[in-house]
């Protein structure tokens, strides 16, 4: 199909879809079947009056021409009206190339005229987008400070950074100094509205401020500000107020902020500013860029809407170019595909890139889900969310390249809830400004919600790498949670029961910006989890973090930590305003590979209430000679025969569990490794 485009979401039964206007269809036909019937999409050549029943134009027939067109004739043409959608396939027609459905407004770039040595204008017609495209290369909004170098798949959050100089309202609790502590709980809501900037940072004589938005990094999150007034003090105020109050994290956030979508920014390669007004796109290019690639401003959010129906399938497609309705927050929506109260839906190697909000929302009373052998790249928020009534669901054999593109609520690639039988396996997670994939932060269950040995997560045998980026705080590789109710001093953890398995899983390369870059992570005190069998390396933080909770296990994984800091994380104090919840977990058969010489098993302050954990046969090696640390290594401060005379680690080693090649980042374990002995196993997880 050649450019067909559509604008709004077309559904099946609702399979709301695009419309000729706004969905370009590049360099395919694309194929209909419903049951045994075949049906034809050309964009370039297809009629939306034909039957759709032949791939070329032909006695006086042919392909159709649009989504909406193809699917009203379909629905003309069923035999049984009462199935509405079902039993629908779209799939690329063979080929060597996917359909390409775009969402996008096309610029051609020969009609861009230069203004001065690098900047190119164009007229446009539409709504500004932060989401544009220099082919298949993510633009960024003129900023400042300016990117170290545009790659063209860029995080908008990477630094570097300009720094608040002060709060609108500092107090005494609440002030640039962190005299607050560690969390400031008590910032005053007029922080939420501005902030004092150091003099050159900000131009009080920009043309238009109001164009501006200021991207303020929080502990865990970042947000953008819209710009209201530049005043005199050197004083930055907002439209609206942030979600959070500047200063409320300190630390992890290091007063950090960018400047986003000013005209007098536009001064470097990759940058590019929308006046919509005067509805002309400005941008710098790389050199004669223009003469081979065309620009893409993202319109559409939503392509497809597919609720109250069964068995539909798309594959072999390539989905591009979606907005985010302008939406900077927790909301998991808009999505590419939007999918609620369906069974039976599947994706199969599809593409989705230049995404500007979510990819896949399966959103209520969904089963029977899978999304198997596609590729997610350049994705604004969350890759694929699912909702907590999800049962059924499986995702396989996918790859995943930048998560979290601009929008920095705590993103991921996957954002996954249910109710029954999640399965996520096999797939490859690169590059994300947060976790690689977030599993439950939902309603939770109790302990005998699934019998033994069952589990409603099953995280089995992926890849997940290069997350964090330096940009944010305190998450992990895979990131596990329950809700908040299960916080606090009068918890009742009996409802924290995620039951989820995460085994044979490789975790590694983690930068956090200030703090916990972690493997794998419980938080909320969320229980019965099994950590089983991974290789947990290269970390920024805890290779396994139980954060409080019950019923928790890690057996037998591969540790190896190269940071200060701790390896393992239990409760604290921090959570529950000081009081520690009821804790129970298990750290048998691990091995522990230390190479940083403040490389600890435990933080001072990590600590549990009743029943001790149950640490043991566990293989603990330092490759430093630091003999402080030898000593100072397990819990509050114990050596290794202090520890063990509190009954802990009694059959544990310290010694050189003879990993295969660390160089090369292969733990397996030689036949000869003393892990052997006390009943640790080795097992493959090379690539």
């Amino acid at each position: 199909m050649k450019n067909a485009h559509a604008k709004n979401a077309l559904t099946f039964w609702q399979v709301d879809a695009l419309t000729q206007e706004s969905q370009f269809m590049q360099n395919r036909i694309l194929q209909l079947s419903r049951s045994a019937d075949f049906f034809y999409l050309d964009a370039e050549n297809g009629n939306d009056k034909w039957n759709g029943k032949r791939p070329t134009p032909e006695e006086g027939t042919g392909p159709f021409k649009t989504f909406i067109g193809a699917i009203d004739g379909i629905r003309a043409q069923r035999a049984f009206p009462n199935e509405k959608d079902s039993k629908l396939s779209i799939v690329g027609y063979p080929g060597d190339k996917r359909p390409v459905i775009s969402g996008a407004v096309k610029i051609s770039g020969k009609n861009f005229t230069p203004l001065g040595d690098k900047i190119f204008f164009a007229p446009f017609k539409g709504k500004c987008s932060k989401h544009v495209f220099l082919g298949k290369k993510r633009l960024i909004r003129a900023r400042k400070p300016n990117l170290k170098k545009w790659t063209g798949s860029d995080m908008t959050g990477e630094g570097p950074y300009l720094t608040i100089k002060d709060l609108l309202h500092p107090t005494s609790d609440c002030d640039r100094q962190a005299s607050g502590g560690y969390r400031q709980k008590n910032c005053h809501s007029n922080n939420k509205m501005g902030f004092l900037f150091e003099q050159g940072d900000i131009d009080p004589n920009w043309s238009n401020p109001k164009t501006g938005d200021i991207v303020i990094f929080q502990g865990w999150t970042a947000e953008r500000g819209h710009v209201k007034n530049v005043s005199a003090g050197n004083i930055l105020e907002f439209t609206k107020p942030l979600r959070f109050p500047i200063g409320e994290h300190p630390k992890s956030s290091g007063f950090r902020y960018i400047v986003e979508h000013i005209f007098e920014e536009l001064d470097a390669t990759g940058e590019f500013f929308c006046d919509e007004e005067a509805q002309i796109l400005y941008l710098i290019p790389p050199e004669d860029a223009l003469l081979d690639e065309d620009v893409f401003i993202a319109s559409e959010d939503t392509f497809f809407i597919i609720t109250d129906t069964k068995d539909i399938q798309f594959e072999g497609l390539e989905f591009r170019h979606s907005h985010d309705r302008n939406f900077n927050s927790y909301r998991r929506k808009p999505s590419v595909f939007h999918v609620e109260h369906t069974r039976h839906f599947s994706v199969k190697r599809c593409l989705f890139s230049n995404i500007g909000y979510t990819g896949i929302l399966i959103y209520k009373s969904c089963n029977s889900i899978q999304i198997l052998e596609s590729q997610f790249s350049d994705v604004g928020y969350f890759a694929i969310d699912s909702n907590v009534q999800t049962k059924n669901l499986l995702i396989s054999k996918n790859t995943f390249e930048g998560c979290g593109v601009t929008n920095m609520f705590q993103p991921s690639c996957l954002h996954i809830r249910g109710a029954e039988n999640v399965k996520i396996s096999d797939n490859k997670i690169n590059r994300s400004s947060y976790a690689g994939m977030r599993i439950g932060w939902q309603s939770t269950f109790t302990k005998d919600y699934v019998s033994e040995g069952r589990y409603v997560f099953d995280v089995v045998r992926n890849d997940v790498s290069n997350y964090g980026m330096g940009i944010l705080s305190d998450f992990a590789g895979i990131y596990l949670a329950s809700h908040p109710g299960c916080s606090g001093p009068k918890a009742n953890l009996s409802n924290c029961h995620l039951h989820a398995r995460v085994a044979f899983n490789t975790v590694h390369n983690a930068s956090a910006y200030r703090y916990g870059g972690m493997g794998i992570y419980g938080d909320t005190a969320v229980s019965s989890l099994t950590v089983e069998n991974n290789w947990l390396y290269d970390l920024d933080g805890a290779a396994v973090n139980f954060h409080c909770g019950q019923n928790n296990v890690a057996l037998n994984n591969m540790i190896y930590h190269v940071k200060n800091g701790r390896v393992f994380g239990t409760c604290n104090a921090i959570v529950g305003k000081g009081v520690l919840l009821k804790q129970d977990l298990t750290f048998k058969k691990n091995v522990i590979y230390v190479t940083h010489r403040n490389g600890r098993l435990w933080r001072p302050f990590d600590a549990w209430r009743f029943d001790a954990p149950d640490v043991d046969n566990n293989v603990y090696y330092f490759s430093s000679d630091d003999q402080r640390q030898r000593d100072e290594f397990f819990p509050k401060k114990k050596s290794f025969g202090e520890w063990q005379s509190k009954s802990h680690d009694l059959n544990s080693v310290i010694g050189d569990p003879e990993f295969m090649d660390t160089k090369n980042r292969d733990f397996r374990l030689k036949i000869s490794s003393i892990a052997r002995n006390i009943g640790i196993k080795s097992f493959d997880l090379r690539k």
